[in-house]
């Protein structure tokens, strides 16, 4: 059962790894791409005002300089992924901000210190617990569409509750990892 886990563990972090990755060339692309139309129709415009109507129509001609309208649903959807994707990763992998990283290390006894992480990692649950429970709650009662694809708004919200069931998971698991440090009198592996 423990090397299921860490196999899953393990593949859990490297898809989420992986998809804040892919969503962060995606943004950059857009922005590329949209920084390109603007300058393009910048210089088009320019050529027009300046006398040079043949020049800018065939700047216009290469490159279509077309309404980007459907961007910024583009961005909102993939920009939301990563910010909470990107936190599973972090949670995951125990590379978020911690509080308790310059409290720990202050508390001398072994007990203290577990029943301190504990606490920590119970607040990170509840919150956690709470975050999964209203994002899931805000996702099933949305039935709005985006305005360009007529997508629905609850396949925007998803990143929400994915993402916070897999930090409430991996939550529980350093309830448990902390309580089992407690209970033998030992400092657990991780700050919470």
């Amino acid at each position: 059962m423990a090397g299921f886990s860490r196999s899953a563990d393990l593949l859990i972090r490297r898809l989420l790894r992986m998809l804040v990755i892919v969503l962060f060339f995606v943004l950059a692309l857009l922005l590329v791409t949209n920084v390109t139309l603007r300058l393009t129709n910048d210089l088009a415009t320019v050529l027009s005002e300046r006398g040079f109507t043949c020049a800018a129509e065939t700047v216009r001609g290469i490159i279509p300089i077309v309404s980007m309208h459907w961007f910024d649903e583009i961005v909102e959807m993939c920009f939301a992924a990563m910010i909470f994707y990107g936190s599973a990763s972090l949670w995951a992998e125990k590379g978020h901000f911690c509080v308790g990283d310059w409290i720990s290390p202050r508390i001398r006894n072994h007990r203290a210190r577990s029943a301190y992480r504990l606490l920590v990692a119970i607040l990170g649950t509840a919150f956690m617990a709470v975050f999964f429970r209203y994002s899931l709650r805000l996702t099933l009662s949305s039935t709005e569409l985006t305005t360009v694809f007529q997508i629905p708004k609850s396949l925007l919200y998803s990143c929400m509750p994915v993402s916070s069931l897999i930090m409430l998971v991996y939550s529980v698991a350093d309830c448990l990892r902390e309580g089992k440090a407690l209970l033998r009198g030992e400092s657990g592996g991780f700050p919470s």
